[in-house]
């Protein structure tokens, strides 16, 4: 049965909202918008009444969406440097404020006088679509589009998207509750549920134009691989079944259609894929990877995109494929800048769990610029540190990340970035590694799903050194010192990582001896490549 309060808040957000004011406890009106936060949210607090709030996608154009819709827009937080805004939470008509609403302060042809005790702040930030978001697991959580009333319009501000002339959407987010701890931070991904409008830009500036707001009525946590719909990948504790026949499977697969049948580089690619951050206070970072001698698009191909691209866009929630140029780099910004009090994003700028695919082909003899130096240095930065800068005009400040990298070099090693695994690819003349994404040979559907479900199963799992294994690994580290007093302790901390992540690939809870055999096998054929 359907709740009459769920239907009065999709029908009409407005109504619910002065009805909640009016009723509220006038000693506590300053306690209003935790009543709004909490009301809304238990309304949707399951995820069949949650997908039942239209969502904000690039298939429908804003200008669809009725005035004061209630919808909801999965984001990446792009902008949180605006100051706050000051509204008047009740109207001199006694009713509600803020949301969007208000009343004009003029009356008889004089101002009135405002009231002081009634004005709040509230957080302004500025939201955009999750960048390199796959299509399989946007419809997995928005579900299928009922269509536009006509062409998506171009995005208000669209500098504030890191990918150029990518479609996507940008909202400017005004949010009444005070979050303290909790405000919204760069580069987050959340799910903002609020009131839909159109109004002038909150900014320092004198020029006035208007842009999508969403008044947010609540905000819920996007966790990544957690979806509602038919193409549901869930994450569980129990390990997935068959999971070590699944997990060659997917090796196979992406050997097959995208790596001209190496599967070494498949291994090496999908454990590139699930790393994620473990310790920013031990500096435990996914491993970034170069695989060499990755031949280049031939003249008669008819897109530079590498079928890996397309292969890692279907297994993936977040990739991004990036055709390297002196071009690119020279003209395109890395990092996010401050201009004139905005903040225009830069292509680094992503969410946590995004894979970058650079493909370094596109680069030719010429000369790089001072942006195209510092976009590679950001690009290095990125890999080595996990963190990103942010310039303001006298200032620059250091946000983290989550990035993975895997960059496709024609030579020996990658031209511009020292990553901390090389592999040479076993059959660089294959015609197989650029191909259009329609002539993938793709699994049945539900071994593609299972597919997806392994990697983002592995890529949130947690596993853990056992005490034995241990032992054994600290024995063999202080025998190979002995032999060879090259090896040193980084090499150690990235065989035990590339040890973990073949654990998680193959569902396991535990390092044991068996996984770290597997990843001394690996890294040994690595090395052997290079003889």
């Amino acid at each position: 049965m359907v709740s009459s309060l769920l239907v009065e808040a999709l029908s009409s957000p407005t109504d619910v909202l002065n009805d909640l004011y009016e009723y509220q406890d006038k000693t506590a009106l300053g306690d209003f918008p935790q009543t709004v936060t909490k009301h809304f949210s238990d309304i949707f607090r399951t995820d069949e009444a949650f997908s039942e709030i239209p969502a904000l996608t690039t298939a429908r154009s804003l200008s669809s969406y009725r005035d004061r819709a209630l919808v909801r827009f999965r984001a990446m937080v792009q902008d949180t440097s605006p100051a706050p805004e000051m509204y008047l939470s009740k109207l001199k008509s006694g009713k509600c404020g803020g949301w969007g609403l208000f009343d004009t302060l003029k009356g008889d042809g004089k101002e009135e006088e405002l009231d002081y005790a009634d004005l709040r702040d509230c957080t302004v930030a500025w939201a955009v679509s999750v960048p390199g978001e796959s299509e399989w697991y946007a419809k997995s959580l928005d579900g299928e589009c009922d269509g536009t009333d006509g062409p998506v319009q171009e995005p208000p501000r669209s500098h504030k998207f890191p990918i150029p002339k990518e479609p996507h959407i940008g909202v400017q987010i005004k949010i009444y509750n005070v979050l303290g701890n909790d405000t919204p931070k760069t580069a987050e991904v959340l799910n903002f549920v609020g009131i839909l409008t159109s109004e002038p830009l909150h900014t320092e500036s004198d020029v006035s134009i208007d842009v999508p707001t969403l008044h947010v009525l609540f905000t819920r946590q996007h966790t990544l691989g957690i979806t509602s719909g038919v193409d549901t990948v869930r994450v569980v504790d129990e390990p997935v079944p068959n999971s070590e026949d699944r997990r060659q499977d997917l090796i196979n697969w992406i050997a097959e259609e995208a790596l001209g049948g190496d599967l070494d580089a498949a291994e090496w690619v999908l454990l590139t894929c699930i790393a994620r951050v473990q310790s920013r206070t031990r500096s435990l970072h996914p491993p970034s990877l170069t695989l060499s001698h990755f031949p280049s698009a031939s003249t008669s191909t008819s897109t530079p995109t590498p079928t890996l691209s397309h292969v890692l866009a279907l297994l993936l929630p977040l990739s991004l494929s990036v055709h390297l140029s002196l071009d690119l780099l020279n003209r395109v910004p890395f990092v996010p800048e401050s201009k004139d009090e905005d903040l225009h994003s830069g292509l680094l700028q992503l969410s946590p769990g995004t894979t970058i695919v650079i493909n370094e082909s596109g680069v030719q003899e010429g000369q790089l610029i001072e942006r195209g130096v510092l976009n590679v240095l950001a690009v290095q930065n990125v890999m080595t540190s996990q963190t990103l800068s942010y310039k303001f005009p006298f200032s620059e400040f250091s946000f983290p990340t989550d990035v993975n990298f895997i960059v496709l070099s024609q030579g020996s090693k990658s031209a511009l970035w020292k990553t901390d695994f090389t592999l040479p690819l076993d059959s660089p003349t294959s015609n197989e590694f650029y191909k259009t994404a329609s002539e993938i040979r793709l699994p049945p559907a539900e071994t593609l799903a299972a597919f997806r479900q392994l990697i983002v199963s592995a890529k949130t799992g947690k596993i853990e050194v056992g005490e034995s294994t241990s032992q054994h690994i600290q024995d063999e580290f202080v025998q190979e010192r002995k032999a060879d007093s090259s090896v040193s302790s980084d090499d150690l901390k990235q065989a035990i990582s590339v040890a973990r992540l073949i654990g998680l690939s193959m569902q396991e809870k535990e390092v044991n001896i068996k996984v770290w055999e597997r990843a001394k096998e690996l890294e040994k054929r690595r090395k052997a490549r290079f003889a």
